[in-house]
């Protein structure tokens, strides 16, 4: 049986929601003297590395019909994947994962009835121009930090290839009990929490929203149209959610000079990028809105059951969750005395008006709150999680019970999943990973954010930022802007 998040990722991709996840390494040689390009047949065997060390990207998920007319969700494994239905070559496009690029792959839905094959898995690697290579897939099956667990092992694969064993066969066959997750695992997600533990959440939220109503962020923006309402059906290409993409780069110097004084102040980058977001937003573009929301992804595959030494049951690829914060927008004003990024340009090398301590001040307390989602025997991060499990175990529960709370849960959010730096201590071979990049499609506003903000980059390398929103809500110019806008914060306050 699935559980609530495959659920909700599930009936995103059904309904049109949200089509899938990205995340793109740039492949470079070590050397000057070695080539540049990466064969078909180094990538397909790479590709079948991959699968036999993570055999669960076989699955995917299946509405099974019950006496009672619903529609349950299982995950089923493929007993075979044909690398010939999951690997693309672009040899003509550039060797480059650009916003454009990102956003032409979120508006593609692979995964639907019509283009089902039996041997065709919920994923797929394309390589561009023989050095960049894109790993997409439905997130179902996996989560951003999982893609880098895939280019961790799509290296080690490429740096230990021997060509001269000869091309494998294309058709990989599947164990299913490799896939299989231990009693552990299963039972991690049966959980003795009650729907009635997530109501005063939401009170909270509906509360707010009706004391707040017009002083909340982005409540000026167009309604989206409401996502595809059945749960057994694909959605038609016009009821699909569009994707819009704009990103920056934070070149490797001015990285290291931000991560070091994030040091120094005892935090990291992800409250500081986050802080200085809602920073942004506030003064630039709302400076009347009263309470914020924002919230920040983790990884919480540290709370969940570990395997043992040696064992062989499957894994969960997506372990993701997000920690929210609901901040007076007049906190984050005052440290730049509501000064705009305009204003700070405009100043100069001496900036003035600006509140140093108080910044770090609230990076630190954004900190705090990420970690202590995950602290305790229930971390407080998945228990919500674990609560909506006693809402409906069938689609259309989920659809007219938990969607609509969703948005109550996500509107007028600024997002942010950092996925940091990608690194392989101690890789030798002939090729490197020297860039990297990171997006989620966006999801339909009605339940889901207004803007999702991914961050990536290799070691040594550029930081790459991508922001994701649906097209006819926000304006690339107002995306950019408050890109921008939190690194000249940044940069100010270093």
């Amino acid at each position: 049986m699935a559980y609530c998040f495959d659920r909700m990722f599930y009936l995103e991709n059904r309904l049109g929601a949200q089509s899938n996840v990205l995340i793109s390494a740039h492949y470079a040689p070590t050397t000057a003297t070695q080539t540049t390009h990466l064969s078909k047949d180094a990538v397909y065997a790479a590709t079948r590395s991959v699968l036999e060390v993570y055999p669960e990207l076989s699955m995917i998920a299946i509405p099974q019909a019950t006496k009672k007319g619903t529609h349950h969700l299982v995950m089923a494994a493929l007993h075979e994947i044909d690398l010939e239905t999951c690997v693309e070559f672009l040899d003509d496009a550039e060797p480059k994962c650009t916003p454009e690029v990102v956003e032409r792959f979120h508006n593609e839905w692979p995964w639907t009835d019509d283009k089902f094959h039996p041997r065709k898995p919920w994923w797929k690697v394309v390589v561009l121009g023989r050095q960049e290579v894109a790993f997409v897939f439905h997130h179902v099956i996996a989560d951003g930090r999982f893609g880098q667990f895939f280019h961790r092992e799509f290296l080690t694969a490429l740096n230990s290839y021997n060509k001269d064993k000869g091309p494998s066969s294309l058709i990989i066959k599947i164990d299913p009990a490799r896939v299989r997750l231990s009693k552990e695992l299963e039972e991690f997600w049966i959980s003795s929490y009650s729907v009635i533990y997530m109501i005063h959440t939401f009170i909270i939220l509906l509360l707010m929203r009706l004391i707040f109503r017009g002083k909340l962020l982005f409540n000026d923006v167009p309604k989206p149209k409401p996502h595809f309402d059945s749960a057994v059906d694909d959605a038609p290409p016009e009821s699909r959610t569009v994707s819009r993409v704009a990103g920056i780069r934070i070149s490797s110097p001015r990285i290291r000079r931000i991560i070091s004084a994030c040091r120094e102040q005892k935090t990291s980058f992800t409250p500081f990028f986050l802080t200085m977001l809602m920073c942004t937003v506030a003064c630039d573009y709302y400076p009347n809105a009263k309470v914020g929301i924002s919230n920040c992804a983790i990884d919480t595959r540290p709370v969940y059951p570990q395997d043992k030494p040696g064992s062989k049951t499957g894994k969960l690829l997506q372990c993701s969750a997000g920690v929210r914060k609901l901040p007076w927008l007049d906190n984050y004003r005052r440290v730049f005395s509501s000064q705009t990024a305009e204003d700070l340009r405009r100043q100069g090398e001496k900036k003035s008006g600006i509140d140093v301590d108080g910044a770090w001040d609230l990076v630190r307390g954004y900190r705090e709150s990420i970690m202590k989602a995950l602290e305790g025997k229930e971390a407080p991060a998945v228990v919500i999680f674990k609560a909506s499990n006693g809402v409906s175990p069938d689609l259309e529960g989920m659809l007219k019970q938990n969607f609509p709370a969703m948005g109550l849960h996500l509107n007028n959010c600024v997002a942010l999943s950092n996925l940091g730096s990608f690194s392989v201590p101690d890789q030798q071979g002939p090729w490197k990973v020297d860039e990297m990049s990171f997006s989620a499609a966006p999801v339909n506003g009605n339940i889901s954010y207004e803007i999702s903000i991914h961050v990536s980059g290799a070691e040594g390398g550029d930081t790459v930022v991508n922001a994701s929103y649906q097209d006819g809500i926000l304006t690339e110019e107002m995306v950019s802007g408050i890109l921008n806008g939190a690194l000249t914060r940044m940069e100010a306050l270093l």
